[in-house]
Order: C-alpha cells, then structure tokens, then sequence
C-alpha cells in the first residue's frame, strides 16, 4: 500500500466498479426527480480524481456529467438548473483535460475540507448531492457533515464511502494496539492511507472524523479481546451512522465485499432527510446486489436470496420483521415515513415493493387500515396503490 499510488488510476478496479455502480444508478432517478422540484441542483464530486482510468473506464466525474447531459436532454423542465464541481487536490489538471468535452464544468485545486464552505456558501434554497469517496479518512470530518444538514438547502443528501476497517486500524494505533486481521487489506488498494500514532492529537483527530469519542470504547474492548477485529468494526460502522441520525433522519449503510463470504472492505453510507431518496437508495442497493450476487456466484444459482449482507432471509422471516414494525403504528403514519423508517432499522433487506406487497395482504387479511388520497380512480372505484408520489399519499395504521 504505497501512499499516493502514481498507478493507482491506470486501471479500474473491481472496489471502483462497484461503488460507482452505486452512485451511478442511483444518481439517475434522483436527478429525474430533484428536476421536478424546480429548484437548481448542485453535485459536488468532493475527490474527483482523473475524472476517468487509462484503461479507458470512466471515472465517477463521467459518470455523473453523462447522467446529467441524459437528464436533462430528456426532461420538460424547461427551467432546469445544474451545477457540477469537482475537487481534487493532485489531478486537477488531469481533470480539467477529460473533461473538457462537457460544458458548465467547475474543477476546484484543492482539499475538499478547504473549499467546500465556499463552494456552498450561496447555495440557500438549492438541492445538493455531495459524494464523498475520500483518499483517506482524515478528510471526513464529522463537523462538516453537522454544517451541511443545518444549512437552508432545500435537500442535502451525502453518498460518503467509509473505509471503517482503516478507521479502526488507525484507532488501535491510537491506543496503543495493533489490529490483528491482515486479510482485510490484502486485496484492498488504498490511494493514501492514513497513518496515525499513539497521541493526543491522534485520538482528537479521530474523535473529529467519528463525530465522538464513542470508538474509544470499542477499541478498549477490542484490545481486551471481549471482541474481535471484525465485530469491532462492525459496531463503529452502527454507531457511526447512529451518529449521522443526530442531523440526518434517514441513514443507511451498505457493506462491499467482492467474495462471498467475504468481510466488507468499505461501508457506503447514504444520508438523507427525505423519505423519497432513502427509498429509492434502498432499491437501488438491492438491485446493485442483486447484479453483484451473479459475479460472486460466477453464474450459478442459490438456493435462497440473500441480502446485502451475505445474510439469508426467507419470506417467513421478512414478513415477521414487517409486522413488528408496522404494528407498532397506532395512529395514522405516511407509508413512506414507516417504510424509510424500517429499512434505518434493519438495512436494506429488500425493495420497498417486496415489503408493501405483505403490507398488501396484511390489509386483506383485516390486519391493517390503509387510508389513500384519492379514495377512489376517475371511474369510481376504491383506490388499491401502495406507494406515494404525484399526487397521491398512503397512511397506514394497525389495527388493534
């Protein structure tokens, strides 16, 4: 793991494919829908890179520029606003030269914890993406993502690739210990990782990137081997976005592994306030997996679905995890509230579709109430949608 690898743009790796994939198929449906809120969008791409790999596979800047030129191409909102930055401290030449082919381009020389204040600044009343796929995980102060969600920005949602298991090698470092599980990084590529030492400065730094001291004691049970490297991890990634909800409502967190059965190197965490862009992240990481399982599986088959976790999950399992959570809805509640709500909870388990289609039989079988607005189609028959959005709302509630 050389710091700053000269060669770590000449070829895309299977770790870039895969979180790009998830930027990319997710940045789609939102701009296409951010398009009708009819308030300018601002993506900031906060480590742009080179913008695309001399293998010629594009980079993340590409793939979001090709989005946006699709979008708006294809949309009748004639009043359509988007603005597209792109930081990187080292290629921002490299950056400038591949993109040239697109227009209303902003490239930024710098740190991204430096300028992006500024680039913001005036951004009141706007929706903002921000994806954050640091070199290293110094740049990813928690403060930071505390200013953003306080700001008057009509939406703020935050795509962050967290590499947690460099996180908790670098907090055993901290206090004095060493993280014992070298096959995390065997096949792991790091552009420059972080490095810290057993100080003060080292522990304030880190409690700055976790937004709290609360790892400090899941390394002090690490080290007196109550847990594992893994189960240490595992818990800073849960109490991280725990740490996220304090300003963001919805936050979810997806594992990347490459091999079945694999640990996951990095954690991509979604964070949004709208019900809306939760569920669609939702969706968009069960089909992401989906794609992934047929190259773990090199084609063949399972037996049984699992999740993004490598977890197994029967539709036994799945519908008693829906009824806990939907009985507990005593007054009238927005579907989409109760199911961005439940997939916080449990992760993304499944699409939306899978969970209101039980919802759907449960309503059938007497178990729940389902209030939907309208009542009736234009012929006058009742209603039966199970999801909200143009100009139709869902409330649920159990019946008890």
């Amino acid at each position: 793991m050389a710091k700053k690898n000269d060669d770590f743009f000449d070829e895309k790796k299977d770790w870039s494919k895969v979180k790009d994939a998830l930027l990319g198929n997710y940045f789609k449906p939102y701009v296409q829908k951010i398009l009708h809120t009819y308030r300018p969008l601002v993506y900031v791409d906060c480590f742009a890179g080179k913008g695309k790999f001399a293998d010629g596979n594009p980079g993340s800047p590409v793939i979001a520029l090709d989005i946006i030129k699709e979008c708006e191409a294809q949309t009748r909102v004639e009043t359509s606003s988007i603005e597209a930055t792109f930081i990187d401290l080292n290629y921002a030449a490299d950056l400038q030269e591949n993109l040239s082919g697109y227009s209303g381009v902003c490239i930024v020389s710098g740190k991204y914890e430096e300028n992006i204040k500024r680039i913001l600044k005036d951004k009141d009343n706007c929706n903002v993406f921000l994806y954050i796929d640091p070199y290293g995980i110094k740049a990813l102060q928690c403060s930071l993502f505390d200013y953003f969600a306080k700001r008057n920005f009509n939406s703020i949602e935050l795509l962050i690739n967290l590499n947690s298991f460099g996180f908790i090698r670098e907090a055993c470092h901290a206090m004095g210990t060493s993280f014992d599980a070298p096959d995390v990084f065997e096949d792991l590529v790091e552009y420059d990782p972080t490095k810290l030492d057993a100080t003060e400065k080292s522990i304030r730094e880190l409690n700055e990137i976790a937004g709290g001291d609360y790892w400090q004691a899941i390394i002090a049970a690490y080290k007196k081997k109550e847990i594992d490297g893994y189960e240490a991890e595992s818990q800073f990634a849960e109490q991280y976005c725990m740490r996220l909800m304090d300003n963001f409502r919805y936050v979810l967190n997806m594992p990347l592994r490459i091999k079945r059965g694999q640990r996951p190197k990095y954690r991509m965490i979604h964070a949004t306030n709208h019900t809306d862009g939760c569920l669609l992240m939702v969706d968009n990481i069960c089909k992401r997996w989906e794609m992934w399982q047929d190259v773990q599986n090199e084609g063949q088959m399972t037996l049984f679905p699992e999740t993004y976790d490598n977890q197994f999950l029967s539709e036994e399992t799945l519908e008693r995890m829906v009824v806990e959570h939907f009985s507990q809805c005593s007054k009238w509640t927005s579907l989409s509230e109760a199911l961005a709500i439940f997939f916080v909870m449990h992760g993304p388990i499944c699409k939306a579709g899978e969970a209101t289609k039980i919802l759907s039989r449960l309503e059938k079988e007497g178990c729940l109430s389902v209030l939907r607005n309208p009542e009736k189609t234009e012929k006058g028959t009742p209603t039966k949608f199970m999801t909200e959005g143009k100009g139709k709302t869902v409330s649920v509630r159990w019946k008890t």
